[in-house]
This record gives structure tokens, sequence and C-alpha cells, in this order.
């Protein structure tokens, strides 16, 4: 007998969890040893993609069987994952059904069934005290209508949901809940009977880190979002909006915030130059505001638009801002400036230059930036990279700026926009090296 196989069933259980279920079950043809090993497995991970073409019905046959064989009394479930594409409704209910108990504390759950249905989960799940992670994707519905299923878990601490609709009510009882990935999928025109709209989303005010991508906004008229989390500490916000969208967002203040990333974008691709159509997403002002105390922050283009054209906008102080990462439909030297002026002790700066030229352009509607140098720029500036230059003149302005009055700077890394010439490309290489530098040990690196 192997060296493996002398090992204690604890240890040879513990292995296999690490494999796919059905990997794990081949182990019993190894030798008697191994015949029933895979019984006292706690976790189950079953997958599609060994079973045979969408429809078959093996996998069904197969989960009914995995949980009919196992040792439940004596090894309950703690961990179950199931991922396919296509199932039949009522026989993947009764297996859940079995796999919900007292030890349950992971469940995850990819479904993928006709656009027209949706499955309704077991309302056990609801109530299952020992939960601390759950992941429900795509074809699974947490529509109730009215009368939603009452909500405990009290040990949640990781929630993903990548479904069309949630229930407000889902989140109030999920009392420690610390990590939420919430993905709101656009919902087709057609809704099923029973929907019930529910137009105010409000996040556990328990939350650390929170994912939010809410395509949902394209179907609805109005919607709004809250997001009172005193304790967050990593933000992903991803909102995709109809230009006539009356999306209204609510915050608090983040003062543990250390990693923000914002993307909101419109779903129809146009520009209005006198900023009208920023209108409906005037409330990012007031969500940078709350973001003041991160110490890392990303701005998407169209985020970083809705700044640019807000009036009478005053950028917050950043006293803890080490790195800054701006998306820009159109370059402007004084909008970063004044954002800069705001940055006390920033070491990173990335920009993003997205500009087109069949564009119009926009005015910037911000005060004149004050004419010293923005401190973290003399004393804290370490890196900073621009991608897509193209060598226009302001651009070019704010390189020359940056490498004279960047007294701490190492390395500036300049990526030229693709479509340049080589002899452009050569030229700018040559001006740009040909500025003279506040920082002695500053490096000046150009890629294509």
């Amino acid at each position: 007998m192997d060296k493996i196989s002398n090992l204690p069933n604890s240890i040879l259980c513990d292995i296999l969890s690490y494999l796919p279920t059905k990997q794990a079950v081949s182990t019993s043809s190894l030798s008697r040893r191994w015949r029933h090993v895979w019984k006292d497995v706690q976790v189950l991970d079953i997958r599609e993609e060994p079973f045979c073409s969408s429809g078959d019905p093996s996998l069904d046959s197969f989960v009914n069987a995995i949980l009919a064989q196992r040792n439940a009394d004596l090894y309950p479930i703690k961990k179950f994952r199931l991922t396919c594409k296509s199932f039949s409704v009522d026989p993947i209910s009764t297996s859940l059904n079995a796999v919900i108990g007292p030890c349950l504390q992971e469940l995850y759950l990819s479904l993928k069934v006709n656009v027209m249905f949706r499955m309704n989960l077991p309302k056990a799940i609801f109530t299952c005290t020992s939960l601390t992670s759950l992941v429900l994707k795509h074809d699974i519905s947490l529509n109730y209508g009215p009368e939603f299923p009452d909500v405990y878990l009290p040990s949640l601490k990781n929630l993903e949901l990548q479904i069309d609709e949630v229930d407000k009510k889902f989140f109030s009882g999920c009392p420690v809940l610390e990590n939420l990935k919430l993905i709101l999928q656009h919902m087709s025109s057609v809704c099923p009977e029973g929907y019930v709209y529910i137009p105010t989303i409000q996040m556990p005010q328990t939350l650390k880190s929170l994912t939010f991508e809410d395509y949902s906004t394209l179907c609805h008229e109005i919607n709004h979002r809250v997001i009172d989390t005193p304790s967050l500490e990593y933000l992903h916000l991803k909102i995709v909006t109809s230009v006539f969208s009356e999306l209204l967002m609510s915050v608090s203040h983040f003062p543990n915030m250390v990693e923000a990333h914002v993307d909101i974008q419109e779903s129809q691709s146009r520009v209005d130059i006198n900023g009208a159509f920023f209108e409906h997403v005037c409330w990012v002002p007031m969500l940078l505001q709350a973001l003041r105390e991160t110490e890392l922050l990303t701005l998407k283009r169209y985020t970083t638009m809705c700044l640019f054209g807000a009036p009478a906008f005053k950028f917050p102080e950043f006293h803890y801002l080490l790195y800054l990462e701006l998306d820009f439909q159109f370059f402007n030297t004084n909008f970063l400036l004044n954002f800069l002026h705001s940055c006390h002790v920033l070491e990173a700066l990335v920009i993003y230059n997205w500009e087109e030229p069949y564009l119009l352009s926009m005015d910037y509607n911000g005060p004149t930036p004050p004419t010293m140098v923005p401190s973290c720029v003399s004393s804290h500036l370490k890196n900073f990279e621009f991608i897509e230059y193209q060598d226009a003149a302001d651009e070019r302005e704010f390189i020359a700026y940056l490498l004279q009055g960047g007294l701490v700077l190492e390395t500036v890394t300049i990526q030229l926009k693709s479509n340049l010439d080589l002899e452009t490309k050569d030229n700018i290489v040559k001006g740009l090296s040909a500025i003279p530098r506040g920082s002695t040990i500053c490096q000046l690196n150009f890629f294509d």
C-alpha cells in the first residue's frame, strides 16, 4: 500500500475536498482502501462540465446518487457548490433541501435556465444559522412577491448576489455581514407574474467591503441607492444609468476607507457640451466628498466628466490619498491641478487619456488653480504614468510642469498613443527628454 493510502481518513478527506466531487468519487476505483473514503468528505463541488451535452439528465442523477450514498449522519455537508448551465428545477430544489442543515457553512449556486424561468430557493436557506458564506448567481430568483420569507442569517459574513433583483428585507436579516458583492443584472422587459419592484436598496451598515454593480437602472426611471456604511474599507462601485434615469444616491462619510473604485457609465454614448446631461448624476461630487479619507482612488472617465461639468464644485481635502488613477475624456490641466492641490501626500498618479478627435470638447467650469506647485508634487509624488499620450499642447504643458516641479519624482512613464507614426513618436521622445527635471533621480520611460 502506498504512503498516501496509509494516511487516516480525516486527512484523505481533507485532500479530496479540494477536488471537484466527480473526481473525488472516481478515487473509489483506486483500491479497496479508497472505495468509501469520498463518502465522508464534507465539501461537495459539483460542476456540469464533466457531464454530457446540455440537458443531459445525468447531472441530476449524479447529485441524487451522491447525496444518497454519503455518510450524512456522521459527516454532514459543510460546503456545497453547484455550477450548471441547464437543470431540472424540481430535482435541484429537492437536492438543496437535503444539503441545508445545521452544519452548512458555505453555499455557492450558479445556475442558468431559460430566461423566462427563475428558480426560487428553498426558504430554509434564509434561516440557515450556521451559514457564513452565500453566493447566488444567474437564474436564481429572490422574487417571492409581497410575502418575502423571513430572513435570519446570524453568521453570514460573505454574500455575493449576481441576480436580477433583491428585496431590501433580505439584508435586514444579516446582522454581521461584512463583505457584499451585489451585481444587479438588467431585468428583462417582460417582468414575471407577481413581480414587485423595490426602488430603494439600502446596504447593511456592518459592511467592510462592498462591490456593487447596478445595471437595473436601465429599466426603471426612479431608483434610490443608500450606502450608509460607516465601517466600509473597500468600495467598487459601477453603475450603468440611462440619461433619463432619476437615480438618487445617498452615502455616509467613510472614515475607514482604504480603497475606492468608482465607475459611473451612461448607456447612451453622446456628449452635451452644455453639461446638461450630467444632471442625473449630480450626486457624484457628494460621493467624492464621502471618499475623502481613502488611500487609493480610481475614477473612470464618465465619473471624471461628472466632476468636470459639475457647477461650483470644490474638491474635498484628501489627507491620506497615496494613489490616484483618473480616466479623462477631455484632458484639462486646470482640473487636474485643482485635484492635485487637494491631495496632500499623493505618491502615485496614473492618467488614462481617452480623448477622441471626433468628440466636441467640453469646458471646465472650475476655478483657476493656485499658482504655487501643489505640495504633493513638490514633496511626495514619486511615480507618474500617462497612458495614451498624444502630445497635445495641454498634455505637454502638464508633463513639463511635473518634471520641473516634482522634486522627489523617481519614475515618469509615458505610453504613447498607438496610432501615432514613428517619426511623431521619435519627436515626442526627444522633446520630452529635453525638459529639465527637478529631481536628480527621475527616470523617464516611454512605451508604445
